[in-house]
């Protein structure tokens, strides 16, 4: 009922004031600031991060170090894993092939587009979102909106990396080209991955260019 409560509260909230001029969360009375729209979705920032609750603030930390390592603990476990059971199999040739794949997304990735985006989904939230802790699955949702547009991807890239200059300054079609190969090399390796036993719960999500 209290959700109920609330979201046609703030559908009301919106119908009568600029989401641009909310400046306090009106649930958690921490002030806040407007980023961006997708749809009828408005999402928003802490004006200071501190004020980031503590249960979500772990989950801030552990993305913002996945985007910088571009290879989380999570990938290492299934590349790792996954390696064994080649070898386990005396598959040595699909054994390498899959360090070559770990070698070349830490040696060569500017960026993974999901980690960023899940890192993202921990700064910027909508009025409706508990953001005392983070809801995978209510973030998951918001991420497969946002991973549907393109300009999302570009915003992020230019407010939340610091090295993100030479992908900014691509075309737009050799900017949707990089994003097609990256992509590619994603799908390589989750199958490699698969196909050598190791059950794996990641959830792919595509990048729409």
């Amino acid at each position: 009922m209290k959700k109920i409560i609330f979201n046609i509260y703030y559908y009301l909230l919106f119908k009568v004031k600029n989401p641009k001029e909310v400046t306090t969360h009106p649930r958690y009375n921490k002030h806040i600031k407007y980023e961006f729209s997708v749809g009828s979705k408005h999402y928003y920032r802490f004006l200071a991060d501190y004020d980031i609750f503590e249960n979500r603030f772990r989950y801030l930390q552990t993305y913002y170090d996945d985007v910088n390592r571009k290879v989380s603990s999570k990938d290492i476990t299934d590349f790792t894993e996954a390696t064994i059971n080649f070898i386990n199999k005396q598959k040595l040739v699909e054994a390498g092939e899959l360090q070559k794949e770990l070698q070349h997304r830490v040696k060569e990735w500017v960026f993974e587009p999901t980690t960023l985006f899940k890192y993202a989904s921990v700064l910027y939230f909508d009025l409706q979102e508990n953001i005392e802790d983070y809801d995978i699955d209510y973030n998951n949702t918001k991420i497969e909106l946002w991973s549907k547009k393109k300009d999302v991807l570009r915003m992020f890239l230019k407010d939340l990396m610091t090295n993100a200059e030479t992908l900014l300054n691509l075309s737009k079609e050799d900017f949707s080209d990089y994003l097609f190969h990256l992509q590619e090399k994603l799908d390589k390796q989750q199958k490699l991955i698969t196909e050598s036993g190791h059950k794996s719960n990641r959830k792919s999500i595509e990048i729409t260019t």
